[in-house]
């Protein structure tokens, strides 16, 4: 394995020779990775396995988790460090408050949820805490036996008070705590911790999503007693997870190592992963280039097509890196503050979303590597492709969206037109791209949009404060489910509903769906959701992502890359020789 001695000077360099983009920050460790030990791997399935449920309606029946796979003639072996890049900041460590990668990609890895998302086949939802459970026949409640003998990293004992704690605190926040995971919980009536290893979730109607949601990978427990003591864990990391928070660098660094004490014998492989806080694009190319990083991993953090097409046709460095490209369920969204005028003016928002050529949108701001959907990605849950291409702004020709757009703003009173404050994170493309196609496009009808650019903590205060006119602001998921990216993102009295829209009708549905069992039956009531949601354009969306990340061949056991939300805790994850 190369040595990573690049100075950060030498990193700024190959990334302005490299890409032609301005430099960030991406500092030389202080010594290279450590060399992998000797130690003998353990057995491949972990000690933590659930065992089967009784049958139920709705939900899947738990199943062991996949074997950590193994290339032929090798073994898992133990020791040194991953290097990961990461596109920002984070706002502050607080999993319960946060849900944007740029902090949970850092911060879940010392952490565990009740059960998760198996990393080889993310359709699997197996134990992680729980290392089983029942289910009751009419699917009601679930009774979970958790892991014995578990600590959080402070030491402290870990009891399932703190899983009923965290989950009470997640459904039913009190005043001043934001929770951007709260829907996902909506089908829970009560949680009763019984003993210090048992815990009894009952619902208030049989839930399909459950259990997947249940599994997202940003819905991890917190300790009771430090959030009690400090009121919230913005400063704070103390988990159960395979690693433990050792030190943060604004602007630098953020580093986790091996947890002596996790639960899973034999788990972590690595001593620990550090990434670093690189915003250029072109940077994190160049630092993926020379080996000094060894994964990109999605979202914006990941290569851009152009990027991908370069490493791909390069013969030397398609030998030692693999770009993976899959369809994500996160999308570009322009965000229209409904709870002010002129937002509060549908006819203004009409406007915008007829305006808005989606599919230039794609071609400018993803490079074409996008999809074009309405509310739910295109597939399983999405407006069927021929209605969507006869839907005002999205069907061809334009023009006749153009006129109509151009009188609703005159109707509205703005015929001289109007400039809109828009709000923007510092970040990369491909929001900055879409951004700035939106604005080219919706000067055509006198809308003039007045970027500024705002650190991510700033950004998301004003989001969900809603203090803002329009925000562009990515909508997402742990997977492609409608409980998951509505309850999350779209539905009324959520946190990242940031468009404060308070459609009755959209609640109403966003609930029987949620309760409908029969997936025929489901789907017609997402896709009238959609529709719904294009007669009120509280926001609109621009396109769906498919991500492409760059990954050395030297790391295995990484498994499934379909969203790294539902794959961050690297619990697997081993370098090969």
């Amino acid at each position: 394995m190369r040595k990573r001695d690049l100075t950060a000077t030498g990193l700024i360099v190959l990334g302005l020779l490299l890409a032609g983009c301005a430099p960030a920050i991406a500092p030389t460790p202080a010594s290279k990775p450590a060399a992998p030990s000797a130690k003998a791997p353990v057995a491949e399935t972990p000690a933590a396995k659930p065992t089967a449920a009784p049958s139920k309606v709705g939900a899947p029946t738990p199943t062991p988790p996949s074997a950590t796979p193994k290339p032929a003639g090798q073994e898992p072996r133990y020791g040194g460090t991953l290097y990961i890049s990461n596109a920002a900041d984070p706002a502050n460590f607080d999993i319960v408050q946060e849900n944007i990668f740029q902090t949970v990609a850092l911060v879940v890895p010392c952490y565990s949820g009740i059960v998760q998302h198996d990393p080889l086949d993310q359709t699997r939802v197996i134990g992680d805490l729980a290392k089983r459970w029942d289910v009751s026949p009419d699917g009601m409640s679930y009774t979970f036996y958790l892991q014995e003998n578990v600590k959080w990293q402070d030491g402290v004992a870990f009891t399932a008070e703190d899983v009923r704690y965290t989950l009470d605190l997640i459904r039913d926040p009190p005043r001043g705590i934001v929770s951007p995971n709260k829907a996902l919980l909506a089908s829970i009536q009560k949680v009763e911790a019984s003993g210090k290893d048992t815990l009894k979730v009952s619902l208030k109607y049989p839930s399909a999503s459950f259990l997947d949601n249940l599994g997202d990978g940003r819905l991890v427990m917190a300790p009771k007693h430090v959030f009690e003591a400090k009121g919230n864990m913005k400063r704070d990391v103390v988990g159960t997870g395979p690693y433990k928070f050792k030190s943060y660098v604004p602007g630098s660094t953020f580093s986790v190592v091996k947890n002596p004490d996790y639960f899973i014998e034999g788990r972590p492989y690595l001593d620990g992963i550090t990434w670093y806080i690189i915003p250029d694009v072109g940077t994190r190319f160049a630092a993926l280039r020379t080996h000094r990083i060894q994964l990109t991993p999605s979202n914006i953090q990941g290569l851009t097509p152009s990027q991908a097409e370069i490493i791909q046709k390069d013969k030397e460095a398609s030998a030692n890196i693999t770009v993976v490209s899959y369809p994500s369920p996160s999308g570009q969204i322009l965000w229209m503050n409904t709870t002010r005028p002129p937002w509060s003016d549908i006819r203004l928002r009409r406007a915008v979303d007829l305006t808005l050529d989606r599919q230039k949108v794609v071609k400018v701001a993803a490079e074409g590597m996008g999809r074009l959907g309405s509310y739910m990605p295109p597939g399983k849950w999405g407006l069927p492709e021929d209605e969507l291409a006869k839907m005002p702004g999205f069907r061809y020709p334009k023009d006749a969206d153009i006129a109509e757009a151009k009188r609703l703003v005159a109707d509205a009173g703005y015929a001289q037109g109007l400039k809109v404050p828009t709000i923007l994170r510092e970040q990369p493309m491909p929001t900055q791209r879409s951004a700035l196609a939106a604005k080219e496009q919706l000067a055509a009808i006198g809308i003039e949009l007045t970027i500024t650019f705002k650190d991510i903590a700033n950004f998301l205060d004003l989001v969900y404060k809603r203090d803002f006119d329009i925000a562009f602001m990515g909508a997402s998921a742990g997977m492609a489910d409608p409980d998951q990216l509505f309850g999350q993102n779209f539905i009324p009295g959520v946190p990242r509903n940031f468009s404060g829209h308070d459609d009755q009708r959209v609640a109403d549905l966003y609930k029987e769906q949620s309760q409908a069992l029969d997936e025929a039956k489901r789907r017609e009531i997402v896709l009238n959701i959609q529709r719904r949601l294009h007669e009120i354009v509280p926001f609109s969306a621009l396109y769906w992502s498919i991500y492409q990340v760059g990954i050395w061949k030297e790391v295995r056991g990484l498994g499934e890359i379909v969203n790294f939300y539902n794959n961050m805790k690297f619990q697997n994850v081993w370098l090969a020789k």
